[in-house]
């Protein structure tokens, strides 16, 4: 998956108005005066060439995607694409089969448009290079959207995010993907961003006190569509975990890396999960 950009603006937000105690002010000014080593990385080649699966079926009546490629050794290398395996998703006695693109090089579609329902077991099934490999999730919640707002910059010609989601929700899990789409407004730049925002029932440093991200600036009166899925315990837990290894890295609180832990049998990386979606489009003003 492709996460770009942080949520150091939200994190900011939930310090704001915390009596924060001396000694916790002066044991963070300890953290980032700290050395920073640096660590050169040596992947072992016989950890790769899995296959890594990304699917995320949804509530929403419309052609599902599975996407598959294999891991790799070398940071700058581009993922290898899965382009000879069968894929069906079975549940309540339904077979959905899916097709290879022949535009998008290891993403296979749906033959047919279909929503997943509650209380139905959804099993993913691959056949690939003689193996199967499987998973089985069940449909998630997924809580009303709340309000996004946006912050003028550049003298008020330009806005910024200003509020999606809280970082921390005892209650609530959810990942909000946003597309910015400004062609409209200006065809000569090259067509919107993508952003990723995650609500997680559980919080620690590493969410509070993570590294600050490059901010998007966008021309007044963009489009700006929203998805929130909802998330279960286990996709939850995964989407943390990549985070932490991703947007989190370099902060006060870093912590050793882990591998993540994926729900598809036969040593897959990667994770199946079906998520209850909203969607809204709105226009930043």
């Amino acid at each position: 998956m492709k996460f770009v950009y942080g949520l150091f603006e939200i994190s900011q937000r939930i310090i704001t108005g915390i009596r924060t105690p001396l000694f916790l002010i002066i044991l963070t000014g300890l953290f980032y005066s700290a050395c920073v080593e640096e660590v050169d990385w040596k992947l072992k080649s016989q950890d790769n060439g899995r296959l890594v699966v990304e699917a995320i079926l949804t509530n929403q009546t419309k052609i599902q995607q599975v996407r598959l490629s294999l891991s790799f050794d070398e940071l700058s290398q581009e993922a290898i694409n899965v382009d000879d395996a069968d894929v069906k998703v079975t549940a309540g006695g339904e077979v959905y089969s899916f097709r290879r693109s022949l535009l998008d090089p290891g993403l296979y579609l749906s033959r047919e448009p279909f929503s997943a329902r509650k209380d139905q077991i959804y099993t993913l099934s691959i056949y690939w290079n003689n193996e199967i490999y499987e998973a089985s999730e069940e449909l998630s919640f997924v809580a009303p959207l709340g309000r996004i707002t946006f912050l003028p910059v550049s003298g008020g010609d330009s806005l910024k995010i200003n509020q999606v989601a809280p970082v921390y929700h005892p209650l609530e899990q959810s990942m909000y993907e946003i597309f910015v789409d400004w062609q409209p407004i200006n065809p000569m730049i090259p067509r919107g961003a993508r952003l990723f925002y995650y609500t997680f029932s559980t919080i620690d440093g590493n969410e509070i006190f993570r590294p600050a991200m490059d901010e998007l600036i966008f021309p007044r009166g963009s489009r700006v569509i929203v998805h929130k899925y909802g998330l279960d315990a286990g996709f939850a837990e995964y989407l943390r975990t990549l985070v932490m290894e991703t947007q989190w890295q370099g902060g006060v609180f870093d912590e050793a890396s882990s591998s993540l832990e994926s729900n598809i049998s036969n040593g897959a990386l990667g994770y199946f999960s079906v998520c209850a979606v909203l969607s809204d489009t709105l226009l930043a003003r």
